[in-house]
């Protein structure tokens, strides 16, 4: 028996080769995989070269930006070849070496006036440009010490973006499409300030790196910063391993500046680093490099924000750096900078749905400072709310528009003899005014039935830091919640949001007390205290947000249900709204206490040329009977630091019909 292992093993390992050789052709190649854009965004009526990378971004067709207004025609592909290819370019660059210096040189000879010559000496050996630029390249990443190499962002594609006058400003999403389908989407801002990018940190120019002497090339871009910049403005850039990015600029005395920063905000999540994203860093120095303010974070946002008021006329310098000096090509950041708006506070945090609130804005360099009479849309949700400032819009902040009754905290309620009384359903618009500070509510339902208190306030700009106690008819405490991690919260990375579910008493009575864990309060301290019984309480997420089919086939997704507060009903998962002409799908249930579901959309026979969007809807089904219908959002899947999963929402769900490759034929 024993003699016969080797041989065994030996046939083990032939299979599983052969398996592997198969793989690919069975199951198709993989689809693109993009890590980021850079830059990041540009400013309206602009034209621009970006930087798209990834993994699998070969046979690239065109780049797709949610909104309108913004377009991109593909320039190049680019994918390091390996080690042996590029020895063998360099073999054969070697070899036409002696013919490339006996061309005409000098400092009176202009590069341009030599390429075609280089071109037709290089095509002698099937040598091209582009070829021996990743001779260079390869060189220069390969000797950086501090350089890692990653295979998930080891290609690129270069594009030329083009952002209309009349595009949107804001956030866009931006995927890929190739041969292959559709990439994940990234996030892309189109700002309103002038624009401006850091020096490449290489520059290939081919008659230089041959050895030729020409005359010097004097070709500027006035985006590429090159001394001073002019305040406001918005510079794109990327931190690379161990690298302190500086801007200098002017200032006078008195100004109120702000420094914005979007890092985090960009690339929400590093698979493959640790800590799992780009965690920016910036600090202000004085003429006489004497550092002036810091920043690492804005109240509970990993993305920094910076305020100062300069005190005196001058230069000074700004600089950006992660907070444990890592970097690589997808630590992008955009830097807004100048006398800005921004909008540090709303009141009140939301409104009911279909009716008009008044709406009050807090913040510096702020020429809005209220909204009369705002009307609210008829759908529950989060709406972006911004100010004008003189410089332009501020930040936006999310308000929570709800379909619930609404009222505001009477005072004083601050013991349990003197609580407000509440209806169910309703939400209460209240404040920790001050430090110690405690809210009191009373509410009476149907007793021994399940109850949900759920407080929203960080997650709308608040700085509160909520905490729930829930006492019965006889001052008892009975139930006590601080952080309640919401899994359906998205980028949020602080879950200071308390959120309680329980039964009620017998007697149907019990009294809710609201504060800060922090001790602390003030009039930015706002939050909403909902109140609803017997309602299921899931969110629904739909992965990946963007589909693959072939003509007549299936586009198939992962549907996740993030059931809380004890939900374990089943959901019935079907096509919403306007569905375009031949895509079905048959209703799908997800079963009672299970979290994901599969759903698979039927597309048409024909090729379509642009993607398609898809809307779905999940109805819950309570005791028999149907619920209200919940919108199954589109989102990614990701991962953080090797191991982490978020579920990461998204524009929207995309299906991409792509020709069916040809069947390979394979022997026994």
């Amino acid at each position: 028996m024993n003699s016969c292992l080797p041989t065994l093993f030996r046939l083990s390992l032939a299979l599983v080769f052969a398996l592997g050789s198969l793989l690919p052709s069975l199951l198709g190649a993989a689809p693109p995989r993009i890590g980021y854009v850079y830059p990041a965004g540009g400013q309206t009526e602009s034209s621009f070269e970006m930087e798209i990378g990834g993994q699998y971004l070969g046979d690239p067709i065109g780049v797709l930006f949610s909104g309108s207004g913004v377009s991109a025609e593909i320039i190049e592909h680019n994918k390091l070849p390996s080690a042996q290819v590029i020895g063998d370019y360099r073999d054969r660059l070697r070899s036409v070496r002696p013919y490339l210096q006996r061309l005409k040189q000098g400092e009176d000879v202009d590069a341009g006036s030599l390429l075609p010559e280089i071109d037709e000496i290089l095509a002698r050996v099937s040598l091209s440009e582009k070829q021996v630029r990743q001779i260079d390249d390869y060189s220069r990443r390969r000797n950086d010490p501090k350089r890692q190499l990653n295979n998930q962002i080891g290609e690129s594609v270069r594009v030329r973006v083009t952002i209309a006058p009349d595009a949107e400003p804001g956030l866009h999403y931006c995927r890929l499409q190739t041969s292959q389908g559709l990439s994940n989407p990234m996030r892309f801002v189109v700002g309103y300030l002038v624009e401006a990018r850091e020096p490449a940190e290489w520059n290939f120019d081919l008659p230089s790196y041959l050895g030729l002497k020409t005359k010097l090339q004097t070709t500027e871009d006035p985006s590429v910063i090159t001394g001073p910049v002019s305040l406001p403005i918005t510079i794109n850039g990327r931190i690379l391993p161990g690298e302190v990015d500086e801007f200098v600029f002017e200032a006078k005395e008195g100004d109120q500046l702000v420094v914005d920063v979007d890092a985090r905000s960009l690339v929400p999540y590093l698979a493959d680093a640790v800590p799992g994203w780009f965690q920016a860093v910036v600090s202000l120095q004085d003429p006489r490099g004497r550092e002036l303010a810091f920043a690492d974070d804005y109240r509970f946002d990993p993305d920094p924000v910076l305020f100062y008021k300069i005190p005196r006329d001058g230069k000074y310098r700004l600089r950006i750096h992660d907070s444990i000096y890592r970097g690589r090509e997808d630590f992008v950041y955009r830097i807004t900078m100048g006398e800005l708006p921004f909008l540090t506070g709303i009141r009140p945090l939301g409104g009911q749905a279909g009716t008009e609130v008044d709406i009050f804005f807090q913040g510096g360099n702020l020429v809005e400072h209220e909204r009369p009479r705002f009307p609210l849309p008829e759908k529950p949700g989060m709406v972006g709310m911004w100010a004008s400032g003189a410089a332009g819009v501020s930040n936006s902040i999310d308000f929570h528009v709800d379909s619930v009754p609404e009222e505001m905290e009477r005072e004083e309620n601050d013991r349990i003899g003197i609580a407000n009384p509440l209806e169910i359903p309703s939400i209460v618009n209240g404040s920790i005014h001050e430090s110690g500070d405690l809210d009191f509510y009373r509410v009476k339902g149907d007793g021994n039935r399940p109850i949900t208190f759920e407080i929203f306030a960080r997650r709308l700009g608040s700085p509160l830091d909520s905490n729930l106690t829930i006492f019965d008819d006889d001052g008892k405490q009975i139930a006590w919640n601080d952080d309640f991690e919401n899994p359906s919260a998205g980028l949020t990375t602080h879950h200071a949001d308390a959120r309680i579910t329980i039964d009620l008493p017998s007697n149907g009575v019990c009294f809710i007390r609201v504060g800060d864990t922090q001790n602390q309060g003030g009039i930015a301290h706002a939050y909403r205290l909902k109140v609803t019984q017997g309602e299921p309480d899931v969110a629904l997420r739909v992965t990946p947000s963007s589909l693959l089919a072939y003509p007549g086939g299936n586009a198939r997704g992962t549907i996740h249900a993030l059931r809380l507060d004890g939900f374990q009903g089943p959901i019935r998962i079907e096509l919403d709204g306007e569905v375009p002409k031949g895509f079905k799908m048959s209703p799908v249930t997800i079963a009672s206490g299970e979290t994901t579901g599969t759903v698979s959309i039927q597309v048409p026979n024909s090729l379509i040329s642009e993607p398609q969007e898809i809307r779905l809807r999940g109805i819950p089904i309570v005791d028999g009977k149907d619920a209200s219908s919940l919108h199954v959002v589109p989102a990614e899947d990701m991962t953080q630091a090797f191991i982490t999963k978020h579920i990461v929402p998204v524009d929207a769900l995309l299906i991409d019909i792509r020709e069916a490759p040809p069947k390979k034929k394979t022997s026994d």
